[in-house]
């Protein structure tokens, strides 16, 4: 192995923490180094030997797919394999294996697939979950000797740590969609705001609010921007982290809008703790809590939490809303004795016996959520 191989392959796996492209790389490379045919990474089951999750590098899927289904039930390696340290290197001659020339797993599934040569080392190994690389060389390479051993010694600890990074790179991915997913349900807007006013990310119901241009919307410059009175209490905030008034130190704005109920905007600073060091910083967070959409998004949820029908639900949304029996009704263009009505049958059908009780009862239930399922942030 030359120091410029090595030297690039190391290269090439801790860019791959960040690149699908770059971690193929260095897998590919990784083999070379050895005259290896293919590089496998296998996640098992210590106890049962099933495949968890696999990443194949030059090597016939097919192949892997019936190890998986059948062969990693029936491999005879395995047994002397998990005795073996991790990031210690073993072949089928350092393994000791009783008859290996008979056993059916090389007769039967390396040779045919002609990877009767292989060189595999422990990444991890728990009572849970057991990681390894595999490099697998084929009949005209011949085994694997002492040299490609320690070759493949040196690289390992790279290879495991930029695993672990991949891991937890993935497990905030993972985090940060759950999240998105989940503020997407939720039936007010969410904004995050950079030190300038700009808008980094807004959940679906926040976007939506924006493209109406209600009393709201994002500038051209990015930049978000509230009707007056609103629109000079949150810009003093960006600029200065102070409010305008006194009264405001809740951080509480209400916006003016034509034809809809006034929008609440709740203005809250991020810990400066969060500062990146070349990233856009998340200086401020917005909550846009709209009467009139948490009204649509809420009136589905609540009819299938309290097994009503879609006009009582609605009814039921309007008056957690705030809304009285004279508003609903002017609201649907009924009377307001139907919708008292309606109120007693929604009483009988879920116990309760007063509107407050009612409400309390909604407000502890699924009517935060919204209705659909949108796309994360975007």
């Amino acid at each position: 192995m030359t120091d410029s191989a090595s030297t690039k392959v190391i290269q090439d796996l801790y860019a791959g923490t960040l690149e699908v492209e770059a971690w193929g790389r260095a897998m590919l490379g990784l083999a070379d180094m050895v005259r290896a045919s293919g590089a496998l990474l296998l996640a098992f089951d210590p106890a049962s030997g099933a495949v968890l999750r696999d990443e194949i590098h030059r090597f016939d899927p097919g192949v892997v797919d019936n190890y998986r289904r059948y062969w990693t039930y029936e491999d005879s390696r395995r047994v002397h394999f998990l005795a073996t340290p991790v990031a210690c290197p073993v072949t089928e001659r350092t393994l000791g294996i009783s008859q290996w020339c008979r056993s059916p797993i090389l007769n039967e599934f390396l040779l045919p697939a002609d990877a009767p040569h292989f060189m595999p080392a422990w990444l991890h190994k728990s009572g849970a979950k057991a990681v390894t690389i595999s490099l697998q060389g084929t009949r005209r390479r011949g085994p694997f000797d002492g040299g490609d051993i320690e070759n493949f010694r040196q690289i390992l600890p790279h290879v495991a740590r930029a695993l672990e990074i991949r891991d937890r790179l993935e497990h905030v991915q993972l985090r940060s969609k759950t999240l998105a997913i989940t503020l997407d349900r939720l039936a007010l807007g969410v904004l995050l705001l950079d030190s300038r006013g700009r808008v980094l990310e807004a959940n679906s119901q926040a976007q939506e609010l924006l493209r109406e241009g209600n009393g709201i919307r994002r500038n051209h410059d990015g930049t978000f921007w509230l009707r007056e009175s609103a629109g000079s209490e949150l810009g003093r905030w960006v600029r200065t982290g102070e409010p305008l008034r006194r009264s405001a130190m809740d951080g509480l704005l209400h916006v003016r809008r034509a034809m809809r109920l006034p929008l609440s905007v709740l203005v809250t600073p991020l810990p400066r703790r969060s500062v990146s060091w070349v990233a856009q910083d998340s200086r401020w967070l917005v909550l846009l809590i709209d009467p009139e959409r948490r009204i649509e998004a809420c009136a589905e949820l609540i009819g299938r939490d309290l097994d009503i029908t879609a006009r009582e639900a609605e009814i039921a949304a309007l008056l957690v809303s705030g809304y009285g029996v004279q508003n609903i009704a002017v609201r649907l263009h009924v009377s307001p004795h139907t919708v008292r009505t309606q109120l007693k049958s929604i009483f009988r059908k879920t116990g309760s016996h007063t509107q407050s009780e009612l409400i309390r009862r909604i407000a502890l239930g699924p009517a935060l959520l919204r209705s659909r399922s949108d796309t994360p942030f975007g």
